[in-house]
């Protein structure tokens, strides 16, 4: 009996264990459906979001004719359109720059920014003209400040910086009420060789209602808050004496490749530590000055694009003078001749067109050919020439060649990239079927025609030669005017300049993609 009883005391104990084991079962697997349901819930929820922000990242105050359809892309960070906003839309700074120090941004992202004009605010001149203002950058059409009669300026637009001095003075309330007549000398102390000289002191090309002159003559050394030192024309001289408030800057336009005309400055410990800023092509530099930049339209105008077709009896052309260079395209370009005719106009080919006579040049070749081959001398990070920008906006498809950073620059549709085909014979396969496809040809030149280049023309002028440079660099003079009047915010000196200029990154390297 006793026996009996603890056996049944022990069932309804394994009983009660083997009830609440499943009770507790059933509620575990309920909190994890219930946990499985909100976790998806919200996943959904934030791709929908993802959505949303990645559709907002076309411009709310553009028109409809400059939207684009929202792609997908791979956020590795979401951002929102507001959080964008904040990022690019600082005074006097381009989108472009802001797209290259956020790691976050990503090149799909880049190009999806470029086509769809964030950042860009309309504006309608008084002239009634329909333009785009960038972050204090207003883009007019040309001739504005520029004259009329400039035989050089081939750009449809040039930048204006009206001057707002509550900008200008990063809202700071005690800036606003400083006295502004006595304008600050920026000197050009050590420019190429054969640049033009500028005398007296004038006003900023692209700002001129700035508190700030620019002069080339040294005379100005000791007066001037500005220094802006070409490092490689400077001959075996020592640094000016330097006041406490005056600011060296370090210029740079050129590739770091052979770089150096009078050996290396920077061996000489005085000039090595000589530098409060850097104002180079490189996106690490503290003011970036460009071969150009590209922007998207406003609004696009109605062409005849068979008709445009129709005069071109061309295929593709190349302009070069300095043949045997680090980045070997001429011996791409010689390969590439083994599967389609490439016309060569300079002192690499047979054919001629003076570079002093660029404007009556590019308005030839645009009517004949259908590509163009913006190749590079060398393949350096960031280093992206006029060889780009100055036939974008010509009735050619640019084949770009260069280091691949183009992403971040201009959108992808609208040229060739050497990076993206394997080989010259690829290319070369791309290139043909174009020519044989003429409604593909065409839709590149539709898009093409969606967005602009802007540049300046600086002659160049030696004994025997002259040539026209073009560079993305007035209102970057702006910029350094800005920052000379507000010189408290960017304190800084490199102490080891070379270090700088040496960073393993941006060093030119020899391609291999000629197979």
């Amino acid at each position: 009996m006793d026996y009996l009883h603890i056996k049944s005391h022990y069932l309804k104990l394994l009983l009660i264990i083997l009830v609440c084991f499943i009770a507790l079962s059933i509620y575990w697997m309920s909190t994890r459906i219930s946990v499985s349901i909100h976790i998806n819930n919200k996943f959904h929820a934030v791709s929908k979001e993802k959505s949303i922000s990645l559709a907002l990242f076309r411009n709310p105050r553009a028109s409809n004719d400059v939207l684009t359809t929202s792609s997908t892309f791979n956020v590795r960070n979401e951002r929102s359109a507001q959080d964008l906003d904040k990022v690019i839309q600082r005074y006097l700074a381009p989108i472009t720059k802001a797209l290259h120090e956020d790691i976050s941004i990503n090149d799909s992202i880049s190009e999806h920014i470029l086509r769809s004009g964030l950042g860009l605010e309309p504006y309608t001149t008084e002239k009634k003209e329909d333009i785009w203002i960038e972050n204090g950058v207003q883009y007019r059409p040309y001739p504005f400040l520029e004259k009329a009669d400039n035989p050089f300026y081939t750009s449809e637009f040039e930048a204006f910086v009206p001057f707002n001095k509550t900008d200008f003075f990063q809202r700071d309330e005690k800036s606003l009420s400083r006295d502004i007549t006595d304008k600050k000398i920026i000197l050009w102390w050590q420019h190429k060789i054969a640049q033009a000289p500028i005398t007296g002191l004038n006003p900023l090309r692209a700002c001129p209602d700035f508190p700030c002159v620019v002069t080339s003559d040294r005379k100005y050394t000791e007066n001037s808050s500005a220094l802006i030192i070409n490092a490689q024309f400077v001959e075996k001289e020592k640094p000016p004496n330097r006041r406490p408030d005056q600011v060296f800057i370090h210029y740079q336009i050129e590739a770091p490749f052979n770089y150096w005309f009078y050996g290396n400055l920077f061996s000489n410990s005085d000039w090595n530590c000589a530098f409060n800023w850097t104002m180079s092509y490189r996106m690490d530099s503290d003011i970036t000055t460009y071969h150009g930049i590209v922007r998207r339209r406003r609004s696009v105008k109605e062409r005849n694009y068979k008709e445009i077709l129709a005069k071109k009896k061309g295929l593709i052309v190349w302009m070069v003078s300095n043949c045997q260079v680090n980045s070997k395209r001429h011996e791409y370009v010689r390969e590439l001749q083994k599967y389609v005719p490439v016309d060569i106009y300079g002192k690499c080919g047979p054919f001629q067109c003076a570079r002093i006579n660029d404007r009556d040049c590019l308005r030839e070749i645009t009517l004949k050919y259908k590509f163009y081959l913006g190749f590079e001398s060398n393949f350096c990070k960031d280093y992206i020439t006029e060889k780009l920008y100055r036939y974008l906006d010509s009735d050619m498809i640019v084949v770009a060649r260069g280091h691949n950073t183009f992403s971040r620059l201009v959108p992808s549709e609208i040229f060739l990239n050497t990076a993206n085909f394997k080989s010259p014979r690829e290319l070369a396969d791309r290139i043909l079927y174009l020519d044989t496809h003429e409604d593909e040809y065409i839709q590149m030149l539709k898009e093409k025609d969606k967005y602009f280049s802007i540049y300046e023309d600086y002659p160049l002028l030696s004994p025997g030669n002259s040539w026209i440079e073009y560079r993305y660099e007035a209102a970057v003079m702006c910029e350094v005017c800005r920052r000379l009047w507000n010189v408290s915010n960017y304190t800084k000196t490199y102490p080891d300049m070379l270090a700088w200029l040496y960073k393993k990154e941006y060093q030119c390297y020899v391609p291999n993609d000629i197979v």
